[in-house]
């Protein structure tokens, strides 16, 4: 994120992937293991068909791992999310019931 982080101090427009306030981690993880990583040692494999049995499901695994936190992301944004839902509920409950004992008074 230093490359979005210096863009962002000379007034640039900051690249993709590289802003930290608006860049999921795993999914860019996800997308650069799916579409360079994986495909690359898969091409490896052919030349080099120990490598691509040592590599690829190491490569499999940190895909699983970044999923998982993919998912956890998700949940922690739903969880906050319904939180949030929850406060505005209570503090429209909270208003009718004012706006009720001030019609009443």
């Amino acid at each position: 994120f230093r490359q979005g982080d210096k863009e962002k101090e000379l007034g640039l427009p900051v690249s993709p992937l590289c802003d930290r306030e608006t860049t999921s981690r795993p999914e860019s993880q996800i997308g650069f293991i799916q579409y360079v990583v994986k495909p690359a040692f898969e091409v490896l494999e052919m030349l080099l068909p120990e490598v691509g049995r040592k590599v690829l499901p190491v490569i499999g695994g940190n895909l699983v791992f970044w999923r998982i936190e993919e998912a956890k992301l998700r949940e922690a944004g739903k969880a906050a999310e319904d939180k949030k839902e929850s406060s505005k509920d209570e503090e429209v409950k909270r208003e009718q019931d004012q706006a009720k004992v001030s019609d009443e008074g």
